[in-house]
């Protein structure tokens, strides 16, 4: 154990980091111009363009656990999690790139056949890489406040990278490549493509994996396709369900929030030219405040930290109603660093407590699958994702909403302000209740990890009847 807290130093925390390059950066890049590339730049028709995605997505239903299990099982002189890094190093830069190659074929089926390949393919490397790297920190490190300290170190870099894809592609595309919006395109694909790829070496040099004792390992005795069905036992950790309910209404709160910004600031505040700077705030300020919410997880736990900044997010969302498009840019801009205040924790507690709850579902089930939760757990935040934004343009359509018109109805103004202000708040309220609810903390993260090591060597752990209701709420059962 003391070599191990040797090891977790400054050079640990930025090799693990690292891997969120890809995971804070790349997702937000297709999510911003890829259906833009294919329709106005390949001419796909915007229904072939969404099928793309769709399909996608739908893939992703399977990749996800099923890449869990597999890493679970995997046997290598590098591990069972870092050797994914190893291997994925070329693929990521490849499967990046192709999607932002403008190939024309002779008919729209076989480029719509073209695009829908590179876009599985790149989500099946997103899957093989990000879900072994979502488990590490489990193996790294069986410290409470170190498992913090690693996931702060992934959102610092997944901020920074969202910061950059939300800025340096459109920059290329829009101006640098004006007038030559392929070879923009060309030029985003081949930059990211290389930074995405690139850091995995350093990841994988850097990082660690401890061993976990073969007889947790149960689900290697069962099919694949058993344990695959087997992953409805995490639903019985009551931690689990409550972890992974706060994630989905905290991204779904996101999402809503980031979906209907632009549409806000443009189209209610009149003031579409600030919008970037709003966003630069929420970005920054959420980014800033990190180390706070890291400090205040170590203290009081991850919970209440998620907790605290759902709580700034929910006021943050309320005092937004009372903006007008009268309101100074100077208040906008204020309001939009709050929310980012608030979004910091919300964003990373969910990631940072993931440890947590593979330990959890350990202990309830009393098999060692980290790299299962976290598939399961990426795959429902893919899909929550998926089904938010469409009812978030089905909402659009019911307010009336004129796409591509400069002028929108007074009806579908205050549409967008009502889906603005009182959609995340219904969201983050709940994910408020249930972090308060959250019983993992400091004190009780010590009283799980000497029972699941106990149980680990086949040993018995006694405890009191305080311990023991402490155990029930964190597993559920006796």
């Amino acid at each position: 154990m003391a070599e191990q807290k040797k090891r977790l130093g400054i050079g640990a925390l930025i090799s693990y980091g690292m891997g969120d390059i890809y995971g804070g950066g790349s997702f937000l890049i297709i999510s911003t111009l890829f259906i833009y590339f294919l329709t106005d730049v390949v001419g796909l028709s915007p229904l072939l363009a969404g099928l793309v995605v769709l399909v996608g997505k739908a893939w992703d239903a399977i990749s996800d656990p099923l890449m869990g299990l597999i890493s679970d099982r995997t046997k290598s002189r590098f591990g069972r999690r870092r050797v994914y890094f190893l291997v994925s190093i070329i693929p990521v830069f490849l499967s990046f790139w192709m999607l932002w190659l403008t190939l024309r074929f002779e008919n729209q089926l076989a480029t719509f056949f073209y695009y829908l390949f590179s876009y599985v393919l790149f989500c099946t490397v997103y899957t093989i890489v990000m879900v072994p790297y979502s488990s590490l920190p489990t193996e790294m490190s069986g410290d409470y406040r170190e498992r913090a300290r690693l996931s702060g170190a992934r959102m610092l870099f997944s901020q920074l990278s969202a910061l950059i894809a939300g800025t340096i592609p459109g920059f290329l595309v829009k101006n640098v490549y004006r007038d030559n919006p392929s070879q923009g395109f060309f030029m985003v694909g081949l930059i990211f493509g290389l930074l995405y790829a690139l850091p995995w070496i350093i990841v994988f040099l850097g990082t660690w994996e401890e061993d976990i004792p073969t007889a947790r390992k149960a689900q290697h005795n069962a099919g694949l396709i058993q344990s695959f069905k087997d992953l409805r036992s995490l639903i019985s950790c009551r931690s689990f369900r409550l972890h992974i309910g706060m994630y989905l209404l905290g991204y779904t709160a996101l999402d809503i929030l980031s979906a209907s910004f632009v549409y806000f600031v443009t189209y209610y505040i009149g003031r579409g030219n600030i919008y970037t700077l709003c966003l630069g705030s929420i970005l920054i300020f959420q980014l800033l405040s990190l180390p706070l919410h890291i400090t205040i997880a170590n203290r009081i736990g991850k919970g209440r930290s998620y907790a605290i900044g759902a709580g700034i997010v929910f006021l943050v969302a309320i005092f937004f109603i009372t903006l007008t498009p009268a309101s100074p840019t100077i208040l906008i801009l204020a309001s939009s660093a709050l929310l980012g205040l608030g979004l910091s924790p919300v964003v990373a507690m969910p990631w940072a407590m993931l440890p947590e709850s593979s330990d959890a579902d350990e202990l309830t089930n009393h098999i060692e699958r980290a790299g299962s939760v976290a598939g399961v757990f990426t795959l429902c935040r893919k899909l929550v994702q998926a089904v938010t934004l469409w009812f978030f343009g089905v909402l659009l359509q019911a307010i009336g909403y004129s796409a591509g018109a400069t002028q929108q109805s007074a009806s579908a103004i205050q549409g967008i302000r009502y889906i603005f202000v009182f959609g995340p708040l219904l969201f983050i309220g709940l994910g408020t209740i249930l972090a308060i609810l959250y019983p993992i903390t400091p004190k009780t993260f010590a009283l799980m990890r000497k029972t699941l090591e106990a149980a680990r060597s086949g040993q018995a752990s006694p405890c009191t009847e305080p311990e023991e209701a402490s155990l029930k709420r964190i597993t559920g059962k006796k």
